[in-house]
């Protein structure tokens, strides 16, 4: 099942059960599935779908340290249930160590900077947080 099919199946449940929140973070998620269709004649692939929703994680993130920043306990508590609906629907990250050991396989520390980033990007878009992949990047070529 698709990213997209599980999204729609999560959303009919949750208007059954009358969760507010889960149904205002999966018709987001959905309109903008949607619009990208519209768009681009075409349905979004696992990657752009999965692209999406690191993008939502990541504003949802921020958000979540703003509200601690401003004190607002209850739109920290709120960030935090969007955080984690959108998680249920993220695949498990790449762990630095991971990265670093796929990277180290396919001969990237040979590799010029730019070359080595292109392809580690490419590679591992999706499956693993890209400051980290940089980073890695980074501590092979300076070996």
């Amino acid at each position: 099942m698709t990213i997209k099919e599980q999204i729609n199946k999560d959303f009919i449940q949750a208007r059954k059960d009358k969760e507010a929140l889960k149904i205002s973070v999966l018709r987001i998620i959905k309109s903008h599935f949607d619009s990208f269709k519209i768009d681009n004649g075409r349905d979004m692939d696992d990657k752009e779908e999965i692209n999406y929703l690191l993008k939502e994680q990541k504003q949802t993130e921020e958000a979540i340290q703003f509200a601690n920043e401003a004190g607002r306990d209850d739109l920290v508590q709120e960030n935090k249930e969007k955080l984690a609906i959108i998680s249920n629907y993220l695949p498990t990250m790449m762990t630095q160590e991971d990265i670093e050991s796929f990277l180290t396989e396919k001969g990237v520390a040979d590799m010029a900077m730019k070359d080595a980033m292109k392809f580690s990007m490419a590679e591992l878009d999706g499956k693993a947080d890209k400051k980290v992949i940089s980073q890695v990047v980074k501590n092979l070529l300076a070996k």
